[in-house]
């Protein structure tokens, strides 16, 4: 018999061959063996208890973090079964190192970061001046320096750093690698194909997980020759990475390739797709044994998951852009969540609005013109007569006619053609931004993915090439996991912005969003006119 005193009292727990006990009333124990293959445990309130001793199968004392255990008891609250809630309860609390994320790991893989660079002389520059935030950026770089992410340097390489706030408030650090990415020979590793990744999915499995990886770059170590073209100088020091930071041109090959690789002996039942894990089975006993699986994988090479992004043992999932549930995959409604989420107009201007929405779809929406029609015999009024706009039962249907379009045709079911370009067209308003995602196919642009925002009002007070920029910022980020590791075309109507990914445009906030849209394999920024 093993106990495990936990030093936090989250968790107390006896393994034995075959057995699971639960014991949460010992804050002490004092074990008496007997000739007879039993024992006595004594326990502060004076107490004997007399046990049958089984073999022993587990010697380590170890202690859950209070976080830990709040995140393990967030993944099962939804799972209502009160079996399979302890089930799965019980395999978490037993693989809880990889989903502690109260320290940094670094992943034991043979997958290391390659920088190969053409001929060039290290790219050297002066600090950004950052008042305002230099002491945040020092405790981050001491917070990375005391978990081994980053270790002083001496390099000629000097990459100035910046920080950005994250969704949360919390500071993110970023370094400006643009130019150690122009000298940076491109690794074209495919990326697994989206479409047969979509489609293994839909075949008849009942179960699916999907886990996200915690810092996820962070946790790949860079090979040694070339932690120093990472070096990266601030107002008090110099420093390189010794794992893979965010921003670096090649990073998402790396990423797959050091992912497939601790997964290969899931494959049967998982799929990666860069810091996506999904793994699918036929029953709920099947799926947590494969689980099982997985999570062994993960921990012999000290990988950590992220918690709150995790969803474990459900049957309905969204993964790139679909969700996915028994012997269906539909395309995921926030494509196009916009569009869907629009009133019924009870304004000329609200019913412009509409209709300017779904003019991207026009030329895929079979008779969109006559559909629209009774739409646009309401709206094709000057100023003067707006007055007169009367929004009645047919203009309804056509409403919502037009929306059930968008999401039963088959404009959303095509997936990124391997080896051609992503065109990411994308304009700015007074007061929204907008981007159409398409490759273009024997001649033929194809829909993959629409998104379309207004901004706030701070963001509405931008410059015109800020408002641009952040046009291009936001489309990307939305449709990461069409982009990432692909060549991408932008198309944009503001010239200034052509040379957004070459050098520094002198406007804070444009510089600053193209250092956080870096680690995209930008080819062309194209003005159109």
């Amino acid at each position: 018999m093993c106990y495990r005193p936990h030093q936090y009292c989250q968790h107390h727990s006896c393994s034995s061959k075959g057995t699971l006990l639960g014991e949460t009333s010992f804050s002490d124990t004092s074990p008496v063996p007997r000739s007879t293959g039993q024992k006595d445990i004594s326990t502060q309130d004076n107490h004997i208890y007399n046990t049958i001793q089984p073999p022993i199968i587990c010697n380590t004392i170890q202690s859950i973090h209070p976080k830990v255990e709040h995140d393990i008891q967030q993944l099962v609250s939804k799972t209502e079964d009160k079996k399979r809630h302890d089930d799965l309860l019980s395999l978490l609390h037993r693989f809880h190192i990889i989903f502690d994320t109260t320290k940094h790991n670094i992943a034991n893989t043979p997958i290391n970061h390659v920088i190969n660079t053409l001929p060039h002389s290290p790219p050297a520059q002066r600090p950004y001046p950052q008042p305002n935030t230099e002491e945040s950026m020092y405790k981050i770089c001491q917070e990375f320096l005391k978990a081994g992410l980053i270790s002083e340097s001496h390099s000629p390489y000097a990459a100035p750093a910046l920080l950005v706030k994250k969704s949360d408030g919390k500071d993110r650090l970023v370094i400006d690698y643009k130019k150690l990415n122009l000298v940076t020979i491109k690794d074209s590793s495919p990326l697994p194909n989206m479409e047969d990744t979509i489609q293994k999915l839909g075949r008849g499995y009942k179960y699916f997980s999907k886990l996200d990886l915690k810092s996820g770059f962070y946790q790949i170590p860079i090979k040694e020759e070339d932690k120093e073209k990472t070096a990266f100088i601030t107002s008090f020091g110099h420093y390189q990475f010794n794992v893979l930071p965010m921003g670096l041109r090649n990073s998402p090959p790396t990423f797959q390739k050091m992912m497939t690789n601790t997964l290969k002996s899931c494959r049967d039942f998982s799929l990666v797709y860069l810091d996506d894990i999904i793994v699918y089975s036929n029953s709920y006993e099947q799926h947590l044994n494969h689980l099982e699986k997985v999570f062994t994988a993960l921990r012999n090479k000290n990988i950590t998951l992220n918690p709150p992004k995790c969803e474990l043992a459900v049957e309905k999932i969204n993964y790139l852009g679909h969700t996915i549930t028994y012997n269906k995959v539909t395309p995921v409604e926030d494509k196009i969540i916009s569009i869907l989420e629009m009133k019924e107009p009870k304004t000329l201007t609200q019913a412009n609005k509409f209709i300017g929405a779904l003019s991207w779809y026009r030329k895929f929406i079979p008779k969109f013109a006559t559909l629209a029609a009774p739409i646009h015999a309401v709206t094709n009024l000057t100023k003067a007569h707006r007055r007169n706009f009367k929004w009645k039962a047919a203009q309804t249907k056509a409403f919502n006619d037009l929306k059930q379009l968008l999401i039963s045709q088959p404009l959303f079911l095509n997936f990124p053609v391997e080896n051609k370009p992503m065109i990411l067209t994308t304009d700015a308003s007074g007061i929204g931004i907008g981007g159409v995602l398409q490759q273009e196919i024997n001649g033929q642009r194809q829909n993959l993915y629409y998104h379309s925002q207004l901004m706030t009002p701070c963001e509405r007070r931008y410059s015109t090439i800020e408002k641009e920029a952040l046009a291009i910022y936001k489309c990307i980020t939305r449709m990461r996991p069409f982009l990432l590791g692909r060549s991408i075309i932008i198309m944009t109507d503001h010239c200034p912005l052509c040379n957004l990914m070459k050098k520094n445009v002198r406007n804070l906030r444009v510089d600053r969003i193209a250092t956080l849209i870096q680690e995209y394999n930008i080819e062309q920024v194209i003005h159109i006119k």
